[in-house]
C-alpha cells in the first residue's frame, strides 16, 4: 500500500472529532444565549457613558471627568459615603464636625474630623470641593 494512504484513517478520525467538538460549542452558544436575558451580542462595544448608566444603580463610577465633584460642605450624609473609603461612620463625622465648626475652606481641612488623615484625604481629594 502506498504510504500517502497510510495516514487517512487517523486523519479522519480527527476530522471527525473536531467536528464533534465545534458541534458541542456551538450547542452551548445557542444554550446560554437563549438562557440569558439579554441575547449574545457579537461585536457590541460600549463606551464611558454606558457603563455608567449600566452601573448607576449599583455602583458609583469613580472615573476623572464622568461625575461631578462632591461639594463637601452641601454634601448630606449619603453623598459623602460614595467616596472611596467613607462609611456611614465617617460620612457622620464629616456632617457633624461642619455644623459644629462652620464650612471647611479647602478640602484639606476635612482631616481635622476625627478618623481622617492623610492617607484617606488622598483616596478622596480628587472627588470633592469646598465651595
Amino acid at each position: 500500500m502506498d504510504k500517502k494512504y497510510e495516514n487517512i484513517p487517523s486523519r479522519k478520525k480527527s476530522v471527525q472529532i473536531l467536528c464533534v467538538v465545534l458541534l458541542f460549542f456551538v450547542l452551548g452558544l445557542i444554550f446560554f444565549s437563549t438562557k440569558s436575558q439579554v441575547p449574545i451580542q457579537m461585536g457590541a462595544a460600549i463606551g464611558t457613558e454606558g457603563l455608567e448608566l449600566k452601573w448607576s444603580g449599583d455602583y458609583r463610577l469613580f472615573l476623572p471627568g464622568t461625575i461631578d465633584k462632591i461639594n463637601i460642605n452641601t454634601a448630606d450624609q449619603e453623598a459623602l459615603q460614595a467616596l472611596p473609603g467613607v462609611g456611614e461612620k465617617l460620612a457622620k463625622a464629616i456632617v457633624q464636625y461642619r455644623k459644629e465648626k462652620g464650612l471647611y475652606h479647602t478640602v484639606d481641612e476635612i482631616v481635622n474630623v476625627p478618623g481622617i488623615g492623610l492617607k484617606k484625604l488622598n483616596q478622596i481629594k480628587e472627588f470633592t470641593i469646598a465651595e
